[in-house]
């Protein structure tokens, strides 16, 4: 007898509860690093994030997404994970050379790129989850994974003064995690049928080769975006320095709430709009999408809003008269910066349509397009207007994205 799958709505909440628990956590982390230690201190964690991210990104090669919606079950399981870990190794590797070749700040880069590459195996791990619809279990994982990181960073820098080690208390977080979380609650699942494959069959089509081919254009699509995202982190770090990139990255948590509720409307939306696409229902798939970015806009209005009345103040609480800034600039950041999610969320919703639709090589066109409008707007906008400039840079590249998504999805309809 097959499993009571959860409703959407149960999905939703627990998508939310969880992506909002592990984005809260995140924040605290820079919390904590800003009152015990120093915007320079920021500015090393954030550009750790802003050199592993994308590196861990592109070798994720978007497998989780491919999971999902894999509409035949074509691939084992074991399959993804195998490749998976053996992507993260050469991800660490990849860093370590760009560690080596630009002199960036060594231990704090090497052990936030580690903690990355933890995460995406533990990833892979969550995939199997969703796919079988249980947020439930995702959302455990990532509270269990915030949680210990808060913990152990706070802990170690308080001990230590040492931001390296704090960085090493995110990668331990991340491993445990990794080890007693994930694996053990997709375990339970590795065996179970998967309700759209008859009798729970795999056909197993072209080995690991053949599932490399159709993940490599995502993969490099998401790579691509992560990179678009800090390229006005690295046109602060080169211009203005760690300090400049640390009030900036400390305004730029504070919107992860918005990109809370979207990346969990768009987790519950991709394996729906799969089932929707495979079963040859278009009017529910339009119908579905449609929804979700109304959602997207009437949230996103509201928190501009909010943005623009209590910013300052906002900034000047949580962190410090320095990051608010010189007559309430931290303010006008946190706004643009809340208007550049409200896009990315519009781009969310479009990406589970258009990856429902294995529309993958069009997504790596996009994003690429994307990149170049970002490292443009950043060239002329940092050197004149600094952190404001990140900021508006990073709207910029948003609507550009925006635009071009929702452009290649209707030719997809």
């Amino acid at each position: 007898m097959s499993p009571v799958r959860p409703s959407f709505t149960g999905n939703l909440t627990w998508g939310i509860a969880g992506n909002g628990g592990y984005a809260l956590c995140q924040w605290l982390v820079l919390v904590v690093i800003a009152r015990l230690g120093s915007p320079a201190m920021v500015g090393d964690y954030a550009l750790g994030l802003a050199v592993g991210a994308p590196v861990v990104l592109l070798a994720n090669l978007s497998l989780r997404t491919v999971l999902v919606t894999d509409p035949n079950g074509e691939h084992p399981f074991r399959r993804y994970l195998r490749i998976r870990l053996a992507a993260m190794g050469l991800a660490i590797g990849i860093i370590a050379a760009a560690v080596a070749l630009l002199d960036l700040p060594a231990a704090v880069v090497l052990l936030v790129g580690a903690a990355k590459a933890f995460d995406g195996v533990g990833d892979i791990y969550l995939g199997l989850l969703q796919r079988h619809h249980d947020q439930r279990g995702i959302a455990v994982a990532q509270l269990v994974n915030g949680g210990l990181s808060v913990a152990l960073t706070a802990a170690l820098l308080y001990g230590t003064t040492s931001v390296a080690w704090a960085a090493a208390g995110s990668a331990a977080a991340s491993l445990i995690t990794w080890l007693m979380c994930c694996a053990p609650l997709a375990g339970r699942l590795r065996n179970r049928p998967d309700p759209r494959l008859p009798h729970g069959t795999h056909r197993a089509a072209g080995g690991v080769a053949g599932l490399l081919w159709v993940a490599l254009p995502l993969g490099l699509a998401s790579g691509v975006s992560s990179l678009t995202v800090n390229v006005p982190r690295y046109a602060l770090q080169d211009h203005l320095g760690a300090a400049a990139l640390g009030v900036f990255a400390a305004a730029g948590y504070l919107v992860l709430t918005g990109n809370v509720f979207f990346s969990a409307v768009a987790q519950t939306l991709l394996p729906r709009l799969a089932e929707l696409r495979a079963n040859g229902t278009p009017e529910g798939f339009r119908g579905l999408l449609r929804q979700a970015l109304l959602g997207v806009g009437v949230a996103g209005g509201l928190g501009v809003c909010a943005a623009g009345l209590f910013g300052s103040a906002l900034l000047r609480a949580l962190y410090g008269d320095e990051y608010a800034g010189p007559s309430g600039e931290g303010g006008r950041v946190l706004t643009v910066l809340t208007l550049a999610t409200v896009l990315g969320g519009a781009c969310f919703v479009l990406d589970a349509g258009l990856s429902a639709a294995r529309r993958f090589t069009g997504q790596l066109a996009v994003n690429a397009v994307v990149l170049v409008a970002a490292g443009l707007a950043a060239l002329a906008l940092v050197p004149r207007y600094g952190v404001l400039g990140a900021a508006w840079a990073t709207a910029a590249a948003a609507a550009v994205h925006c635009a071009l998504k929702w452009e290649v999805l209707r030719r997809a309809r």
